[in-house]
C-alpha cells in the first residue's frame, strides 16, 4: 500500500526491497491508495493528473519488484468509457515493466456485484480481478465474489473481529473461500485483518492461516 511507504526515492525504495529480500519476503502488489486521483473524470487535467501520479508509482512498483499495481477506485462512479482509456493507458505503461493491473471492489464498486467484471470487459487484456471478501456491501458480497473470482489472479481475504470461539460474525469467511475454490482461484490469499492489538493482530492472522491451510487440505 503506498501510505506505508514513507518515500518513492530510489535509495529508499532500493533498501526496502533488499531488507525484504534479506527476510525471505517478496514484494508483489503495491496499491495505489492517493486520494483524490480521478482517472475516469471527463475533466482532461483531472484525468491527466491522476494517471501522471499512477505512472510515477508504477515506477516505485517496478524498483520494488512488485507484479501488479492496483489503482483505487473512487466513491462516486466514473465515466467509464474514459475509465477503460486510463486503464489502457495505464496498462501500457506498466507491461514494459513487467506489471500488470488490478481492479479490487472498493468505493463506488463495493455495491455493485457486476462492477468489477464489467469495468475488466470494457477494458480487454491487461486488466485481472482483485476480490476482497471485505469491501463488499453485505447484499453484494457472495454474488460480486461469484462474478469476480472467475477473473481473479489474487483476493484480498478479510477478517474483521474473531469472536473467542473463532467465529466471524461479519460474514461468513468459509462462503468465501468456497466461492472462490468452486471458481478455480487456488490463490495468492493476501491476508488482511483489523485488531487494536498487536497480539491480537497477529493471532488473527494465525487464525487465517490456518483457516485457509484446511479448507485446501480439505479439498485438495
Amino acid at each position: 500500500m503506498i501510505a506505508t511507504l514513507a518515500s518513492l526515492q530510489p535509495a529508499y525504495l532500493d533498501d526496502l526491497r533488499s531488507r525484504a529480500d534479506k527476510a525471505g519476503c517478496v514484494l508483489t502488489n503495491l496499491k495505489m491508495n492517493q486520494k483524490g486521483l480521478e482517472m475516469g473524470s471527463l475533466d482532461e487535467p483531472t484525468r491527466k493528473r491522476a494517471l501522471e501520479e499512477y505512472k510515477r508509482t508504477i515506477d516505485a512498483a517496478q524498483r520494488l519488484g512488485c507484479r501488479w499495481v492496483r489503482p483505487l477506485p473512487g466513491a462516486a462512479r466514473p465515466d467509464m468509457n474514459r475509465l477503460a482509456e486510463s486503464y489502457k493507458e495505464l496498462i501500457d505503461y506498466a507491461a514494459p515493466k513487467g506489471i500488470s493491473l488490478l481492479i479490487e471492489n472498493f468505493g463506488w464498486m463495493s455495491g455493485d456485484p457486476d462492477a468489477i467484471p464489467s469495468v475488466i470487459r470494457a477494458v480487454g487484456t491487461g486488466l485481472a480481478a482483485q476480490p476482497d471478501t471485505g469491501n463488499w456491501t453485505d447484499k453484494a458480497r457472495y454474488t460480486g465474489l461469484a462474478k469476480s473470482f472467475p477473473l481473479a489472479v489474487s483476493c484480498d481475504f478479510k477478517a474483521f473481529a474473531f469472536e473467542p470461539d473463532g467465529q466471524h460474525p461479519r460474514y461468513d469467511l468459509r462462503r468465501c473461500f468456497q466461492i472462490g475454490w468452486d471458481a478455480g482461484f487456488r490463490g495468492p490469499w493476501c491476508l488482511e485483518h483489523f485488531n487494536d492489538r498487536l497480539d491480537g493482530l497477529m493471532s488473527g492472522f494465525a487464525r487465517l492461516r490456518d483457516m485457509l491451510k484446511a479448507w485446501t487440505k480439505e479439498l485438495s
